[in-house]
């Protein structure tokens, strides 16, 4: 499949994507039930998968290309593992740079979460979310991107999409970077299956940790809240150090898989594979990126 399926089906995504807002939003205002965070959860994956599952089939091309799926070594597991330790201080900084001007939404939704068995969320948060989502970003758009050889750019682009995908600023953010590291990953390993199950732990982690730390972090927050802006300050200091350490021993971890799957030489070239001088902008995806950024706006002026 070419770039441009690939950004015809995201600006499908993004309308199946705030139809069903809209169908939702009607659904309640009639008096409908309110629906689980399980059940939505699985109407927000469906609409993001349908539209990248047409395009495939309309395309003819065999998934197998368009979505990477081999085995790695198992010593490039135990990597992953620790890759996936090293991101959450930059996503940590990220997400607390975007809490200065937005709410964080993930708390937003916490009782909502906290109100499911946990398996049931982890499941549905750690292990389907992120089943799809790989599928589609890391698998039918990054690959279809890459056939253009702007392999970096293909990387942060469809970081970008994977992040607008959320509409929301607080998601957005540390969602594309998120997203960066997940295709670096992919292209590390050739599958993926990497970038899943590093997704899925980090989705994984977060859920456990909702559970068993909800009030602790409500304390901390709260403390933190009434410590004042030079503490504030201090703490943003403190993550920002961090989250500069583990990225930069994150890289050296993500190199190392490269070499341990055999796609070193390959993984450390990115910066000078061969463009072939296609463009990955399209008319779709600006009118896909136009409209999630008004969305995201409103979302943002009302809540």
């Amino acid at each position: 499949m070419d770039y441009k399926r690939a950004n015809r089906a995201f600006l499908y995504m993004i309308l199946s994507t705030l139809g069903l807002v809209v169908v939702l939003s009607l659904w309640y205002l009639n008096g409908g039930p309110v629906l689980s965070i399980f059940a939505n959860n699985l109407l927000s994956e469906s609409v993001i998968l349908i539209p990248a599952v047409a395009a495939i089939l309309y395309s003819g091309e065999k998934l197998s290309v368009l979505i990477p799926f081999h085995k790695i070594k198992l010593s490039s597991v135990f990597l992953t593992v620790v890759y996936v330790f090293t991101l959450f201080p930059m996503v940590a900084f990220v997400n607390s740079i975007s809490m200065l001007f937005v709410e964080n939404t993930v708390t937003a939704i916490s009782d909502d979460v906290l109100a499911m068995p946990m398996w049931v969320m982890i499941f549905a948060i750690g292990i389907l979310g992120p089943f799809v989502e790989e599928i589609v970003f890391r698998g039918v758009i990054l690959q279809s991107y890459q056939r253009t050889g702007r392999i970096v750019g293909s990387i942060v682009l469809s970081s970008v999409m994977f992040g607008m995908m959320h509409l929301n600023f607080n998601q957005f953010a540390y969602g594309t970077v998120m997203g960066v590291m997940l295709a670096l990953l992919v292209e590390a390993t050739g599958t993926v299956l990497t970038s899943f199950i590093a997704h899925a732990l980090f989705n994984s982690v977060e859920v456990i940790m909702m559970f068993t730390s909800n009030n602790t972090l409500d304390e901390a927050t709260e403390y933190l809240d009434d410590m004042g802006t030079v503490w504030e300050f201090g703490y943003m200091v403190y993550l920002g150090v961090a989250a500069i350490i583990f990225t930069v021993l994150a890289f050296f971890i993500v190199r190392m898989i490269s070499a341990n799957e055999g796609r070193k030489e390959f993984f450390v070239n990115i910066p000078r594979c061969r463009k072939q001088g296609y463009k990955l902008i399209t008319i779709p995806l600006v009118i896909a990126m136009a409209i999630s950024l008004i969305y995201m706006v409103f979302y943002t002026t009302l809540t």
